[in-house]
């Protein structure tokens, strides 16, 4: 077998691991739910963190905590979304 090395730089080594941490930390698996993270939903919705906070707060929109981190189910959050309406 033969060994390949490569040069990168320090931001481009940053960049890297930030995307592998971002995708085995942005959604949640369980069951039939697949559980996103705030700044995922607020991505998807084109809302802020604090408006987000706001929903979540009076009950606006469901969410769950997974250990000390908030996940929300994509398709709930839309479904009470448009029950609001």
């Amino acid at each position: 077998m033969e060994n390949l090395s490569t040069t990168i730089t320090i931001d481009e080594l940053q960049d890297l691991i930030e995307n592998a941490v971002y995708k085995a930390t942005s959604s949640l698996d369980i069951g039939d739910y697949k559980l996103i993270t705030e700044n995922e939903l607020s991505k998807r919705l084109n809302i802020s963190k604090v408006t987000l906070h706001k929903y979540r707060k009076n009950g606006t929109i469901p969410f769950s905590t997974v250990g000390r981190n908030i996940r929300y189910d994509y398709q709930e959050v839309l479904k009470s979304m448009e029950n609001k309406k």
